[in-house]
């Protein structure tokens, strides 16, 4: 035992802790998109065990920034929600699901002394993104081959070739690496190619919000290259010419939102006291139900302050299916509205929490001019009003560890 310990202490203090640190990022990123999330857990679990052995080593001067605060005084009210919920089994079970959201800021807490490399980290992930859009389509074209059915190329049927992924979940990764390419600056061959073959990828994954989002990000990249006063009028036509094919190139997207504006009766769904389980819905018309049924939740539970509880607000909505006998295969599903899911869950109090953590993110990005950290915060911001993004492992450890990358400090020694 006296040998076996001198030895390991030595092993110990040769360990390269900053390239092993950076490398479980990487993973951490890279299996975002896979199916399941056992490998993308125990990467996170790993880069917490890593961290806390950087600080045991080199015991840095612990820097708490605002961004730490914010996110430690959301995991706060996620766990005194425990008081008021009506189901102590359903928020026990969030503090769990919702680990990441004090795990990771933890972690980068006890990393105080390093400073990750952004552009290799993010620069991994997203040409990893490259990687998996080409497998996505050959599998798609295949498919499509074999059964004569190009829906195998676009929307749910594409993405789910990477273990039954949600489109929408995908396109936000791709939006995510459309842009790293975008706004960097020393572009290679691979980062050209990675740039447009990601910009048609997110094309054939269909979805429209994530699209027009994208393109505004990528008008607003040449408004803020070009010199307006010298502006070639052929070269700004190029770019509206290149945004408008790009955004309206697919059928199968110009006909999704076709049916959007033709099928979704706004009166109908405001006024219908019983749907039925054949009433045709959209995308639209079930989240402006919704928005409804929150609203009468809100007035029929009286917890608008602090909310149903974290992780409680399913039964609530459930209930609402039910009332107003919608499709049974509705049933639990959430609100597709990350501001209104927070809402429902933590009230006033939540909602004005994450406000702040969203303020903190852009404050930093403004004040460092940082183009690419803005894009992804609106791209979170935008993505929150169709989908509970934050409520989900990928969207959640994706938004959290970008936004600590991107808002690390001076490393303190």
């Amino acid at each position: 035992m006296a040998v076996i310990f001198p030895t390991f202490t030595n092993v110990y203090k040769k360990i390269n802790l900053p390239n092993i640190l950076e490398i479980l990022l990487i993973l951490i990123l890279v299996t975002l998109p896979l199916g399941g999330f056992a490998i993308n857990s125990i990467a996170v679990i790993l880069f917490f065990i890593a961290s806390i052995l950087n600080y045991l080593k080199n015991k840095p001067t612990l820097v708490f920034s605002k961004i730490f605060y914010s996110f430690f005084a959301i995991y706060s009210l996620f766990l005194l929600s425990l008081v008021w919920t009506d189901n102590l089994q359903n928020s026990l079970d969030g503090l769990v699901r919702f680990l990441s959201y004090l795990v990771l800021p933890i972690a980068f807490l006890l990393n105080s002394n390093l400073t990750f490399n952004k552009e290799k980290v993010v620069g991994f992930f997203s040409k990893s993104l490259v990687f998996y859009a080409i497998y996505c389509v050959l599998l798609g074209a295949i498919k499509a081959l074999i059964h004569n059915n190009f829906s195998y190329l676009f929307y749910h049927e594409l993405s789910g070739n990477l273990s039954n992924l949600n489109a929408i979940y995908l396109s936000v990764f791709t939006s995510f690496g459309i842009s790293y390419f975008l706004f960097k600056n020393d572009k290679s061959r691979f980062d050209k190619f990675g740039f447009a073959f990601l910009s048609f990828f997110l094309v054939l994954l269909s979805s429209k919000i994530i699209i027009i989002t994208t393109f505004l990000g990528f008008l607003l990249y040449f408004l803020k290259k070009i010199n307006i006063r010298k502006i070639n009028v052929r070269y700004l036509l190029l770019i509206i010419g290149f945004s408008i094919v790009f955004g309206f190139s697919s059928s199968n997207l110009k006909e999704r939102i076709q049916i959007e504006f033709e099928k979704t009766n706004l009166q109908e769904v405001l006024t219908k006291k019983d749907f039925g389980h054949v009433y045709l819905w959209t995308g639209t018309g079930l989240r402006i139900f919704q928005i409804k049924a929150f609203i009468e939740i809100l007035k029929e539970q009286k917890k608008g302050f602090l909310g149903l509880g974290l992780n409680n607000s399913q039964k609530y909505l459930n209930d609402k299916y039910e009332e107003y006998n919608l499709y049974p295969g509705f049933l639990n599903y959430n609100f597709h509205n990350q501001y209104i899911q927070i809402f429902a869950e933590l009230g006033l109090v939540g909602f004005l929490l994450f406000s702040t953590l969203f303020y903190c993110l852009l404050k930093n990005a403004s004040i460092n001019k940082d183009y690419f950290f803005m894009s992804f915060i609106f791209l979170i911001l935008v993505v929150c009003f169709t989908e509970s993004f934050l409520w989900r492992q990928r969207g959640m450890v994706f938004f959290i560890l970008i936004s600590l990358i991107f808002s690390q400090r001076k490393p303190v020694i």
